[in-house]
């Protein structure tokens, strides 16, 4: 699914990495292992499309889907812990929401002839192929199992993200990439904050939903 040629990485003149390719498969489960200071983040970054080697290069198809998740993360956002969490599915609710307006405002149009009505029949179908390709689940119960397999509480649901640690929220964003199900999943050392249970959970998820 994603190829690495030859990439080489380096700053200030000093050579971070060189000479590497691989080719990650759909299906792979890969572990990137190597000392401090080896690069391990850059090359998830590389991976992730998120940074360019100083040499070499990547191919990815154009609508392969990868989350990313780093070690620190600086989020700012003034909602509850399953509000937050629940942004996963932001992209499908939007594509509700203006199926919803176009079709309102089909309703409400007696111009059947004009271009502009044509366009919103068009615009509708184009979204709605997309949206009712969607396996159909349970938004809210997907982020509660989701979450509380992440070690979260009930009662956690409702607080504010900003009553939680770095190591919480890392958990909300690995919550988030989760219920998105991408393509490719990088983890910068996700099991750093999440207890043993978790740790377990996050395994079992990984080996049989992905």
């Amino acid at each position: 699914m994603i190829s690495i040629n030859n990439i080489a990485v380096e700053f200030g003149g000093r050579s971070l990495f060189k000479d590497v390719s691989f080719v990650i498969n759909e299906k792979d489960k890969i572990a990137l292992m190597g000392k401090n200071g080896a690069g391990k983040p850059t090359m998830m970054q590389i991976i992730a499309g998120l940074q360019k080697p100083t040499s070499g290069h990547d191919s990815r198809p154009k609508e392969a889907d990868v989350a990313y998740l780093p070690q620190h993360l600086l989020t700012e956002d003034e909602c509850t812990v399953f509000e937050e969490t629940s942004k996963a599915f932001r992209k499908i609710f939007e594509m509700r929401d203006e199926m919803e307006r176009l079709n309102k405002q089909l309703e409400t149009r007696t111009d059947y002839e004009s271009k502009e009505y044509a366009d919103i029949i068009e615009k509708v179908t184009e979204i709605g192929e997309v949206y009712y390709s969607i396996e159909e689940i349970n938004y809210d119960a997907e982020v509660e199992k989701t979450l509380l397999g992440l070690g979260f509480k009930r009662e956690d649901f409702t607080r504010p993200t900003s009553e939680f640690s770095g190591g919480w929220r890392m958990r909300i964003e690995l919550a988030k990439i989760l219920l998105q199900k991408p393509d490719l999943i990088l983890l910068d050392e996700p099991t750093n904050h999440i207890a043993i249970e978790s740790v377990i959970w996050l395994e079992n998820f990984l080996l049989y939903k992905a």
